[in-house]
């Protein structure tokens, strides 16, 4: 740690604290006190990369030693930690009573582990467990979807992939058994999005893919950029639909797009959102090869500074790591431009390039 405290130590500090908690509840500030008590030089160190990925992924050992649990939905904080979790108590002899009912009802491929260290949630699952074992010791079953799956086993279509914890937590119980949906016979079905692509698609090599975040921008793109001659080759149009591309990408597959000779260039919002939704993406699908469409946000750029940029209307923040992806391709000047737009809390719409401004760009 940089001539401080080893991580052995800030380990055994922070688990100290937890212990020494007198509440179910400890919060990532009390946390972090802790750690800066360990010398008067920890604060600056806490502050440096360095620090923050030491105290980062000694809170992440915590939680998975089974000392803590998060509390909430997952913020958008720096390391990904949360602002709340929750004090885990030591396994207590009652508790050590249920490991032999979960050797008995739990069978492979599903795995122990998570239950043995956790025997509350066992508790709490100790149905969803059942039925889910139950169901294991068949000794071969059809393949279905996980819908199907789901309603068959629960009498819920949604008990796997459900809105809210409720109706995912099936999925929760899965993964705590270490069991994913090939486990159980069944497979998800992919997302469709919709799209447009030229007749002679499949007759080339080498292709140009665009996917187009909002509705007015994509149906503009359509009418002025593809199908007529225009400086912006176009062989395939995508609806993003906002974040829903994240999870409909993946039909793709059924274009039986090349990842090593197609280009697929997303094209969104200058604001905080779209460039998540741009970075997610790549990330998500590094075997594709997916770039920002540089000339059209260099254009929308240039259309938005016309006027003062409006302000982001709600709460939005752009990963470090995201915007760092984002601006890699763009030229240094542009870069600088782009990073001075967000950091002053402004955004651009996709609407900036206008159906006017299309064809005078790239259009015929």
């Amino acid at each position: 740690m940089n001539g401080y405290e080893s991580t052995k130590e800030l380990y055994k500090k922070l688990r100290n604290e937890v212990k020494s908690c007198q509440g179910k509840y400890i919060l990532l500030t009390a946390l972090l006190a802790a750690a800066e008590s360990l010398g008067q030089d920890m604060p600056a160190f806490l502050q440096s990369p360095e620090g923050q990925r030491t105290f980062t992924s000694t809170v992440r050992q915590l939680v998975e030693d089974a000392f803590l649990s998060p509390v909430g939905r997952k913020p958008n904080t720096l390391g990904g930690l949360y602002f709340k979790y929750k004090i885990i108590n030591e396994i207590t002899p009652k508790d050590n009573e249920l490991v032999p009912e979960m050797v008995r009802i739990i069978v492979p491929p599903a795995k122990l582990d998570y239950y043995l260290k956790k025997p509350g949630d066992y508790i709490e699952d100790r149905e969803i467990i059942t039925i889910i074992s139950d169901f294991l010791r068949q000794e071969k079953f059809e393949l279905v979807t996980v819908n199907e799956r789901a309603y068959e086993l629960f009498g819920d279509e949604k008990f796997f992939k459900g809105a809210g914890k409720v109706r995912s937590r099936g999925e929760l119980v899965l993964k705590r058994l270490g069991l994913n949906y090939q486990s159980i016979g069944c497979k998800e079905t992919l997302e469709p999005f919709f799209s447009f692509s030229k007749k002679d698609f499949h007759l080339h090599n080498e292709r140009k893919i665009y996917i187009i975040e909002n509705k007015d921008t994509f149906w503009s793109f359509k009418e002025n950029v593809m199908g007529v001659s225009a400086a912006a080759t176009v062989d395939m149009l995508i609806y993003g639909e906002g974040r829903k591309i994240l999870s409909s990408f993946k039909f793709i597959e059924e274009y039986e797009i090349n990842p090593k000779t197609d280009d697929v260039f997303y094209f969104g919002d200058l604001d905080p959102e779209g460039i998540n939704i741009y970075a997610e993406l790549a990330a998500e699908y590094p075997e594709y090869r997916i770039h920002p469409f540089y000339t059209g946000y260099e254009a929308m750029l240039a259309i938005g500074l016309k006027r003062p940029p409006a302000k982001i209307p709600k709460q939005q923040r752009i990963k470090a790591d995201n915007m760092a992806r984002f601006l890699a391709g763009f030229t240094e000047g542009l870069a600088e431009k782009l990073s001075e737009l967000f950091t002053s809390g402004c955004y651009i719409p996709q609407e900036a390039l206008s159906a006017a401004e299309m064809r005078e760009r790239f259009g015929r």
